[in-house]
């Protein structure tokens, strides 16, 4: 491998490879500020989606329990959020998860998590896409979900080539009114309150076999837990937006902090106000769709309707800024050379028109289109433990990074009493990935997520490492002597 295609960021030998940080700054556009960051971000986690997708889902198996598991699973996503804020401000670097816990706890590691997000990003986009045409079904009858997610995508791909500022506005707006169908939701519970708070603190659901309510022990509280925190999961995703963000130290940490306290609030809320103002506890928790029916039952099917579309389009939302960020991953890990120069040459490119990373986006963009051919079934096992194995990198990675210099660096975000918030989001990972081993139904999930970490590793030690001079590499040598420069 010639130098050129070693270190393609800028022409430097490795005793100077620090310099080569600095073209950072060059590559992609700084045109966000930090409420461009968290629309994107928030459009990623799609609240309203999670709200009647995943909320409606927990309400069916969990009963009130979900409002438990919601209301916990929010303080495991704060605490994840802490992790994530404190590393992105010391870090802030477009690849997200890859580029966090490979400048912290090393490129095997990393590479490891670059394999976790190759494959979690483009599934998490083709069930998204796969599922609109549940939606979409109201207006448009019969309509195909295969082929009505492969238009989602290359909508979605499509759009994500534009500039960061004009997907910014764009998804904004989708994201008002998704955030309008949430406030619907709460309106609707507030006005029509059928019970007092205090009875539905007490966790209970729907007995199958008595059709009766009935208390739901600590097993299914711990699985509405992590119902409840996988329904809140992205904020992490403003850290892939960390290069095109003004003044990154600070900035980014604050649209990953505000991103999760937005995120836990419009999905804990609307919730909260379904349960409330539901005429019936054994009908809303004995429906396929809790959510839907509630809206069926306080604003009539025309509303209804409405809302139903207004989801597609949050989905649509969703999925153009998840090909944003798949499309910096595979760009970041190119640009370090954590793949065959061949393909690093071309991914590694930034278009001078917009400032972004088109042929990384537009690939990744095919990869979604063909996880739209694999079974939902397969997808929803494929993705379901990839999201907690990356909490766990993320949570250990906030408490090792501090042994890191830090001298001469500015507007670092520092998470309070570390580092017990990453102590704790850590040990409240394990025990849910202890209880997911206990319980063989989560055993395939757990086992392709464990599958696609040891593929990291194992192609990192007998491919990438023996090369020696991947950017990746140099990069971790040079940050042990000077960080990163960010200048904004």
């Amino acid at each position: 491998m010639t130098d050129s295609l070693r270190t393609p960021l800028v022409d430097v030998d490795a005793s100077d490879a620090i310099s080569a940080t600095a073209t950072y700054d060059k590559q992609l556009a700084r045109s966000l500020g930090v409420p461009g960051n968290v629309m994107l971000t928030l459009s990623s986690i799609s609240p309203a989606a999670s709200v009647f997708i995943l909320g409606g889902a927990a309400l069916a198996a969990y009963g009130t329990g979900a409002l438990w598991g919601f209301l916990v699973g929010g303080v495991v996503s704060l605490l994840v959020a802490l992790c994530y804020a404190e590393l992105g401000s010391r870090h802030p670097i477009a690849g997200g998860d890859y580029a966090l816990v490979s400048r912290t706890l090393g490129p095997a590691t990393g590479v490891a998590v670059f394999f976790l997000g190759l494959v979690g990003l483009p599934l998490a986009q083709a069930i998204f896409a796969l599922g609109v045409a549940d939606y979409l079904g109201v207006a448009i009858s019969g309509a195909n979900p295969l082929i009505t997610a492969l238009v989602i995508t290359l909508i979605s791909t499509v759009v994500a080539c534009f500039n960061i500022r004009t997907n910014a506005w764009l998804t904004g707006t989708f994201l008002f009114v998704e955030m309008a169908s949430l406030a619907l939701l709460t309106a609707l519970g507030v006005l029509h309150i059928e019970r007092p708070v205090t009875e539905i603190l007490q966790p209970q659901a729907l007995d199958a076999g008595t059709g009766a309510l009935a208390p739901i022990g600590i097993a299914g509280l711990v699985l509405a837990v992590t119902q409840g925190a996988l329904a809140q999961y992205g904020y992490g995703g403003a850290v892939y937006f960390a290069e095109e963000t003004r003044n990154p130290r600070r900035s980014v940490a604050r649209a990953v902090l505000w991103s999760a306290v937005i995120t836990v609030a419009v999905e804990v809320i609307p919730l909260v106000s379904v349960v409330l103002g539901a005429g019936s506890l054994k009908d809303l928790f004995g429906s396929d769709l809790p959510v839907q029916e509630f809206l069926e039952q306080r604003a009539g099917h025309a509303l209804t309707v409405f809302v139903l579309l207004s989801m597609a389009l949050a989905i649509l939302n969703a999925n153009i800024a998840l090909a944003l960020q798949a499309g910096r991953l595979l760009f970041a890990a190119a640009r370090d050379q954590a793949m065959p120069a061949v393909l690093a040459k071309w991914l590694a490119r930034v278009s001078g028109s917009v400032h972004m990373p088109r042929v990384s986006t537009v690939v990744m963009g095919v990869l979604s289109g063909l996880c739209c051919f694999i079974p939902m079934t397969v997808l929803v096992n494929a993705t379901g433990s990839t999201v907690i194995i990356g909490f766990a990198f993320i949570a250990l990675a906030a408490i090792v990074v501090r042994r890191q210099r830090s001298a001469g660096l500015t507007d670092l975000f520092r998470m309070p009493m570390w580092p017990v918030p990453a102590a704790l989001a850590l040990a409240l990972i394990i025990g849910v990935i202890v209880i997911g081993v206990l319980d063989p139904e989560q055993w395939l999930s757990l086992g392709i997520a464990i599958g696609i970490v040891a593929a990291g590793y194992l192609y990192y030690f007998v491919y990438l490492r023996t090369r020696g001079g991947t950017h990746l590499l140099l990069l971790e040598a040079a940050e042990d002597s000077h960080p990163l420069s960010t200048h904004s």
